[in-house]
């Protein structure tokens, strides 16, 4: 169990097993990864919340046939969960009120609170957004109905009740046509609205502005090779940090021997294990199999290797999500990036760029006429959501409008999306030989690596062309 910070009120239990059920005169149990245990601030164990994440350890995920997730450093759903509820533990503690106790204008004067607080940063901007009120305080109204059960007294977060909200009803309409109506749980002192998702992606000029700060922030050559193979896989996979941590060696290995390489990601978000293979090109993998064979292979030298790609330099051990995080931070400040950078914008990056891709191949106009194309053939969209891990067809949707923003600025006319991913790869890693030309790389040196780097993008050419006449 390890506590994450001290503002954190939960810790992660890495493995829990529980009671489940008696069959034939035996109890039957079951085991749990990366639980959330939450305490009270003064570190006493905060029982009705635990419960109540317990309660929920049958719920279905989002496809409806899964478990909720609990993937992560952090506990995954779980986490978030914890995470949310841990703002009324906190405010319940220093008002020294039972949850049962708590009234409609108490529950009114903790969502007023966390819209009273103000950002560590920039102390006159407040803390937290509506959408992230919003947000917890939905996610604390399911507790508190929970608790009000607990106490058999099912009025305490009701219509009319203790706790007074209201039900509003909402109608999801799908690419079939087929509409889906669904209630939601409201309370007066929450702004009534949905989940605001903002996209942004990583621009092209900050990820050369950070691949640039990984020689000027140069720590050691393993942690500059790995840092730099880290922001490949980001911009070429678009895998989720979490999923990045948990490349194998293997897997790096296994698409490397394949005439069209394959890349085998775990995905995450789906509460039980599950995997998807997406292309890569050679130039990424030629790299990466550098790194492997002169870097990562002194570090792992007389020491267990437990096969993950990304491993630390002090202990040889896979790193977590949270690592790559720090780096990209870390490359962000050396890099003088003033604008907010994530992991996950090299995601959102990654599918903008497949549909600028796309639509250039299409010459389409206008986002309603490229929804028609969608509609009326779904290849695409179907290898984009094998590439994402995405679930549906509409969170994919969701990057047209970003994508046809972005290709008015886009110069070159493709007739193939890996093609057009090909030549942009190989246009930036020439840029970079020349770079290191002119670093003092020996001539020798510059004419192999050249000539090895040509070799590669050819075969990508080749693989590019074999896929557009595959489809």
């Amino acid at each position: 169990m390890t506590k994450k910070s001290q503002n954190q009120l939960f810790s992660v239990l890495e493995e829990t097993t529980l009671f489940s059920h008696m069959a034939l005169g035996t109890i039957e149990t079951r085991t749990f990864n990366s639980v959330p245990f939450v305490t009270w601030p003064n570190g006493a164990p905060c029982v009705p919340v635990n419960q109540y994440i317990l309660s929920m350890m049958e719920r279905p995920g989002r496809n409806g046939n899964r478990n909720l997730s609990t993937r992560g450093s952090k506990g995954g759903t779980f986490g978030e969960y914890a995470s949310k509820i841990s703002h009324l533990v906190r405010y319940c503690y220093h008002a020294n009120i039972d949850f049962i106790h708590l009234t409609d204008s108490s529950f009114t004067e903790f969502i007023d609170s966390l819209r009273d607080e103000k950002s560590r940063i920039y102390p006159t901007a407040n803390k937290r957004t509506e959408p992230t009120i919003l947000g917890i305080g939905r996610v604390c109204l399911a507790f508190l109905e929970f608790v009000g059960r607990l106490h058999e007294n099912p009025s305490f977060v009701a219509v009319g009740g203790t706790i007074r909200i209201t039900m509003h009803a909402f109608t999801i309409k799908y690419r079939n046509g087929r509409t889906l109506k669904k209630e939601f749980v409201h309370h007066h002192s929450l702004s009534l609205g949905g989940r605001v998702r903002s996209i942004f992606p990583i621009s092209d000029e900050n990820i050369k502005r950070l691949l640039d700060a990984v020689d000027r922030d140069s720590k050691s050559r393993f942690i500059d090779s790995r840092r730099k193979i880290m922001l490949l896989l980001l911009e070429h996979t678009g895998a989720r940090r979490g999923e990045i941590s948990r490349i194998l060696v293997k897997d790096i290995l296994n698409a490397l021997e394949m005439d069209e390489p394959m890349l085998r990601l775990e995905t995450w978000k789906q509460g039980v294990s599950s995997q998807r293979f997406i292309p890569v090109h050679k130039m990424v993998l030629s790299d990466i199999k550098k790194h492997i064979d002169f870097m990562r292979r002194k570090i792992v030298k007389g020491k267990v290797d437990d096969g993950f790609l990304f491993i630390s330099q002090t202990f040889a051990k896979g790193i977590s999500p949270d690592t790559i995080t720090s780096e990209i931070s870390l490359l962000k400040k050396a890099a003088g990036i003033k604008e907010k950078i994530s992991p996950h914008m090299f995601r959102h990056a990654f599918i903008t760029n497949k549909f600028v891709q796309l639509i250039k191949q299409h010459e389409l106009e206008n986002p309603d006429q490229f929804r028609q194309s969608l509609l009326s053939s779904q290849t695409f969209i179907t290898e984009v959501m094998m590439w994402t891990g995405h679930k549906s067809a509409e969170a994919v949707e969701r990057y047209i409008h970003l994508a046809f923003n972005k290709v008015a600025n886009y110069a070159a006319t493709v007739s193939s999306v890996h093609l057009a991913s090909a030549m942009q790869l190989f246009d930036r890693k020439q840029r970079e030989l020349l770079n290191r030309l002119k670093a003092g790389l020996a001539v020798e040196e510059y004419e192999a690596e050249v000539l090895e780097l040509q070799r590669l993008r050819d075969e990508d050419f080749e693989i590019a062309g074999r896929r557009v006449s595959s489809n």
